[in-house]
């Protein structure tokens, strides 16, 4: 499955040159002098240090590197001198320019959604079977098309209704170059969970039919009691009566909740989710869904 991080790291690169950390020191000439070589970098490109600054670092730094290669207890108190020199520039700059406090919660902010990122890829590839090769879920479209589009979506979220009009759209421009995969994922409420049940028993009735009440279900607006759930089903031409029957079946239950087991392992906390062809996207984004498809039919 391709693994692709374009939203967290448009330039491809998981960490920038610019941030790695400043190499530690031990005592050796070589690892000292890269160290400040590093310590330069990252004071210029961080904190934006210039002129005045810059050159009182370089004089404290260069002391750190000599300081480095001796042994004399004297030369420890230099250090340590040097460093508070050195902490009360950094604390300087920063009252003098607090905006770098932002900059620096946006970048903390950035390499935790990476992380998150790399752990939603991670365990898309430990549970890809369980993902894309459960025969129990409801597909629309033949396996062998050119994109596979997967949502973890609840019948009562918003969102993703407005996600489904998205989802329609491709079934009508594309029709069998696209694969989708429903996961029924109830997590707003007993109605949902009930019109989950619904869903997946009318599924047993056939693909056309369950897509028909598919849609009837996440184009209502509302609340989703069971009489609304009928009214819908039989205006979609599902078998009411046989519908209720299957919705007791066990295998139906045993479906719900194990999606919902996978939905917590993935770390999927809020729908509708997408993973369109390896892609991940989060929300009702149609523009990134629209991106990650035309990227996947273009091969």
């Amino acid at each position: 499955m391709e693994r692709k991080l374009r939203s967290i790291a448009p330039n491809g690169q998981l960490f920038s040159p610019d941030h790695e950390r400043i190499t530690q020191t031990h005592g050796d000439f070589t690892d000292n002098t890269l160290a400040v070589s590093n310590a330069l970098v990252y004071m210029r490109v961080s904190f934006g240090f210039r002129g005045a600054d810059m050159s009182r670092l370089l004089g404290i730094l260069a002391a750190l590197v000599l300081a480095g290669c001796q042994q004399a207890p004297a030369d420890a108190q230099l250090n340590d001198q040097s460093r508070e020199e050195v902490r009360e520039i950094v604390r300087e700059y920063i009252l003098e320019n607090p905006e770098i406090i932002e900059e620096a919660l946006i970048e903390l902010q950035r390499r935790a959604r990476m992380r998150e990122m790399e752990d939603f890829y991670t365990a898309i590839d430990t549970h890809a079977e369980a993902i894309f090769d459960d025969t129990r879920d409801p597909r629309l479209g033949p396996d062998d098309a050119a994109v596979t589009i997967v949502e973890f979506m609840d019948y009562r979220c918003g969102y993703c209704r407005v996600a489904g009009e998205w989802v329609a759209s491709v079934r009508e421009r594309y029709g069998d170059q696209v694969q989708i995969i429903f996961k029924e994922y109830p997590i707003l409420g007993e109605d949902s969970v009930q019109a989950s049940r619904a869903a997946l028993a009318a599924l047993r009735q056939g693909e056309e039919v369950y897509e028909t009440f598919h849609m009837a279900l996440i184009n209502a607006s509302g609340p989703l009691p069971g009489s609304r759930i009928d009214q819908l089903a039989a205006l979609s031409g599902v078998d009411v009566a046989r519908m209720r029957e299957d919705m007791n079946n066990p295998e139906v239950m045993e479906t719900i909740a194990q999606t919902r087991s996978l939905g917590q392992v993935l770390g999927v906390s809020g729908t509708p989710f997408f993973i369109v062809n390896g892609t991940i996207i989060q929300g009702a984004n149609a523009l990134a869904l629209e991106q990650a498809l035309q990227e996947g039919l273009a091969g």
